[in-house]
């Protein structure tokens, strides 16, 4: 039995029953005058949460599927990527450009530290031909936050594309991708979005496009060049190349409607309330926290396990007497922390004091 469990892993999240109404709508054609219309007042509002008057591609497909749509197309055959790594998903990154370009620089730090503009000027001046740049905004492997503003600026110095997965940041923290001169930068829909999983996204700045004109990138599916030329030549009644999945689009929409309701600003400051309360409130029953608020990221909370009641015996314990899902630790903090979920309504107070009312029973406490 997988129903029936309250979802504070970092993502997916639980979605509103807005969004659920929303998927639950006839399925319609996705092309045509009136899906144009409703796909490009979408892309509009999106570009309000990206912070960006740049392009955006829905990819049917995982965050995974716009990081390589996003990699293969800056890198392609004539470029060479450097990846900065620290945690899983700073890995994943590596995997797939690994995958397009062996040739690709991969510098890697302990999990427990961000990336500095020092490191990241280092790794420039050792490597050479770099001409991009890729990071991880939230490691929500560990819950540590890299600096993409500083890290932008020295991309920006040098000429080079800079291209962030922002997959469990954006809508939760703050982007604002063209004031930092972020050039690409990757979402998916089930996080911070309140989306449905289903769809990647990519965000490419006006800045960006001159530099991937021209690249051989690999493939067709996952080729940027492609969606940017079905926007333009089918843009009265096609304006993607492949079949949209139009339920989760539908629920995506009504997910960013919500974001743009509540106001980015508040919301990013609600996320960040949140996750402090929650740190605070874990420390105070012996659950210190993996990171210092300074470099926390503010939806994905870490805590330490205790002496006397492990991290996989919080998750274990939440999971089967209060049907509670949170999320063990992964790579070097496997089995010494458990990782929370503060995402969308999961960073709600109601939301966050029940969940904390159960870990003060699992702790030992009275609940």
């Amino acid at each position: 039995m997988i129903d029936g469990y309250r979802l504070m892993i970092p993502g997916p999240v639980e979605l509103h029953p807005e969004v659920l109404a929303e998927m639950s709508r006839p399925v319609v054609p996705h092309y045509g005058e009136d899906w144009t219309a409703y796909y490009n007042e979408t892309l509009d509002s999106l570009r309000t949460v990206f912070g960006t008057d740049g392009d955006i591609y829905p990819i049917p497909g995982s965050g995974s599927a716009a990081l390589e749509a996003a990699i293969g197309s800056c890198v392609g055959r004539d470029g060479r990527l450097l990846v900065l790594s620290n945690g899983f998903f700073g890995e994943r990154l590596a995997s797939i450009a690994l995958s397009i370009d062996p040739h690709t620089a991969v510098r890697r730090i302990p999990l427990s530290e961000p990336f500095s503009t020092d490191e990241l000027t280092d790794a420039l001046e050792r490597e050479s031909g770099i001409t991009a740049v890729a990071v991880v905004h939230s490691e929500s492997s560990s819950g540590l936050l890299n600096p993409v503003a500083e890290l932008a600026e020295v991309c920006r110095r040098r000429g080079i594309l800079f291209v962030v997965d922002a997959i469990s940041s954006l809508g939760g923290v703050e982007v604002p991708m063209d004031a930092w001169g972020i050039d690409i930068c990757v979402c998916a829909s089930q996080k911070c979005l309140e989306g449905p999983p289903g769809l990647g996204l990519v965000a490419v700045g006006r800045e960006a496009w001159p530099r991937i004109e021209g690249t051989k990138a690999r493939g067709w599916y996952l080729n940027l060049q492609v969606w940017r030329e079905y926007a333009e030549v089918w843009a009265d009644w096609h304006p993607f190349p492949v079949t949209l999945a139009v339920p989760a689009f539908r629920g995506l929409r009504r997910g960013i409607e919500r974001v743009l309701e509540e106001g980015l600003t508040r919301r990013i400051e609600r996320h960040r309330r949140s996750a402090h309360s929650l740190r605070e409130r874990l420390s105070e029953i012996g659950f210190p926290p993996v990171f210092p608020e300074s470099i926390a990221s503010p939806t994905v909370v870490a805590a330490h396990g205790r002496a006397d009641v492990s991290a996989d015996e919080v998750v274990d314990r939440l999971r089967g007497e209060h049907r509670i899902l949170v999320a063990r630790g992964m790579g070097e903090f496997k089995g010494a922390a458990f990782r929370i979920g503060n995402m969308g309504l999961q960073a709600m107070p109601e939301t966050t004091d029940s969940l904390m009312q159960a870990i003060r029973c699992v702790a030992g406490g009275e609940g």
